[in-house]
């Protein structure tokens, strides 16, 4: 105990508290600065942790970017694919629409034809005439017939046959009454 006394004999109580007192604010401060560099260690390690994610998606790059490639392929090859059908499909729709002029061209020529038949006919119309409203629909029908290209015999032998033939105006009530009863 002499050298306990002889060490630590000249310490008074005052002195003691103040030993005392720094060495708790040592503590404080080292529990403080344990704390910011433990939370700056914790910033750190997630930090690491994003720009590890951010490097292994930086390498996925060339995977992703032939992917991509690929898929702009295919898109390409697909919609090429499709300008084919279509071009197949509108050269159909071409022929169908062409058969189908053709047919409603036919079946105009023939109803020329009919009309060119009975009204150019001394039998079935022994005056040679018509009526104003049966000209137009003539000459509508021959109208449709040249849209749809039509030509040759039409032009050549009906349409100067059906121009002699007289138009009898619709108000000539007594000319289209005697036209009615003349025919067959």
């Amino acid at each position: 105990m002499d050298y306990f006394l002889q060490v630590f004999g000249e310490i008074t109580v005052g002195k003691a508290a103040v030993v005392i007192g720094a060495v708790i604010f040592l503590a404080i401060c080292y529990k403080k600065v344990e704390g910011y560099f433990s939370a700056k260690a914790i910033r750190e390690q997630e930090k690491d942790k994003e720009i590890k994610e951010c490097l292994e998606q930086i390498k996925m790059y060339p995977k992703w970017r032939q992917q991509s490639i690929d898929i702009q392929n295919k898109f390409a090859a697909d919609i090429n694919e499709l300008k084919a059908v279509q071009k197949k499909n509108i050269q159909r729709m071409e022929e169908i629409e062409s058969a189908n002029r053709k047919r409603e061209r036919n079946k105009l020529r023939d109803r020329l034809l009919q009309s060119y038949r009975y009204f150019t006919s001394r039998e079935k119309n022994p005056l040679l005439a018509w009526s104003q409203m049966e000209a137009e629909a003539f000459w509508k029908i021959f109208k449709d017939y040249e849209e749809l290209d039509g030509n040759g015999y039409v032009h050549s032998d009906v349409q100067p046959a059906m121009n002699s033939l007289e138009i009898i105006q619709m108000h000539e009530t007594e000319r289209i009454s005697e036209l009615m009863h003349s025919r067959k």
